[in-house]
């Protein structure tokens, strides 16, 4: 749902620090400062769980890796992202103070991004392995670890049977991310209005392998034949191992707010 938003009286802006990186921060200079002073809110900066805690009007990140954090935590208040973001208009970091305060006048556009839950369950007889659970904003991807050891994926969707493929991988991507690295293995590239995900195989043996537009919903994917390992990766993170005898997952996790400024508004002094 697209609509325009507001922050209301008193906002507070949270500003999140991706926990161990030093570069690429969002930098709070008397302009920003001044900038929600005069519509009467305030600054918070910290960690996520620090920030979250604020009780924040909106949010505001810097980079993909904390805009996919914030996505994880289930954040509910908008998002406006900075610096370089694929498949989601962000802020350039020189005009954040312009943003910011289009966005506490009330107009920023506020923007649903669909974020998948990921879950990794083995089918085998250990019941001590609990499944691994995660969400993802971008993309979800089977990758198998050594070059040129080609694996076998199986994908269903539902109770049918989409196809199984001999490939160094498969990816499953967003709306969001079918414009990152999907795009690279030619994945179909999803406009934010489609309710669906895409999917393809990387570097399939066979080259007229098919990819496919597909319901997020009850999605799977399956190691069928294995000839080293296959590590899950979720927005770019390792989370886990898939082996023969165990399932990825996929289904709608619900959305992430993002904030889009329109460009006017960023041209003003």
């Amino acid at each position: 749902m697209d609509a325009a938003w507001s922050a209301g009286d008193s906002p507070v802006v949270g500003v999140v620090d991706r926990e161990g990186v030093a570069s690429g921060a969002v930098e709070i200079d008397d302009t920003l400062e001044s900038t929600v002073a005069d519509a009467s809110g305030t600054i918070v900066r910290g960690g996520l769980e620090a920030v979250l805690a604020a009780g924040p009007s909106i949010v505001v990140t810097a980079g993909e890796a904390t805009l996919s954090a914030v996505a994880r935590a289930g954040v509910e208040r908008p998002v406006l992202p900075v610096g370089s973001v694929t498949g989601i208009k962000a802020v350039d970091r020189d005009h954040l103070p312009a943003a910011l305060a289009a966005t506490l006048d009330g107009d920023a556009v506020r923007r649903d991004r669909s974020v998948l839950d990921v879950t990794l369950d083995a089918a085998g007889d250990d019941t001590d392995d609990s499944p691994i659970r995660d969400r993802a904003l971008f993309d979800v991807t089977l990758i198998t670890d050594e070059p040129a050891r080609i694996s076998e994926y199986g994908v269903r969707s539902g109770d049918q049977f989409v196809s199984t493929f001999r490939a160094d991988g498969v990816v499953t991507a967003t709306p969001a991310g079918s414009h990152g690295y999907a795009s690279a293995v030619d994945a179909p590239q999803l406009s934010n209005a489609v309710d669906a995900v895409a999917v393809a195989p990387i570097g399939p043996f066979l080259t007229q392998t098919r990819q496919w537009v597909l319901p997020a919903d009850d999605l799977s994917f399956t190691v069928e034949r294995d000839e080293g390992d296959v590590t899950l990766v979720v927005d770019g993170r390792a989370v886990g191992t898939v082996t023969v005898d165990s399932a990825v997952t996929i289904s709608p996790a619900g959305t992430l707010p993002t904030l889009d400024v329109p460009a006017e508004r960023l041209e003003r002094e």
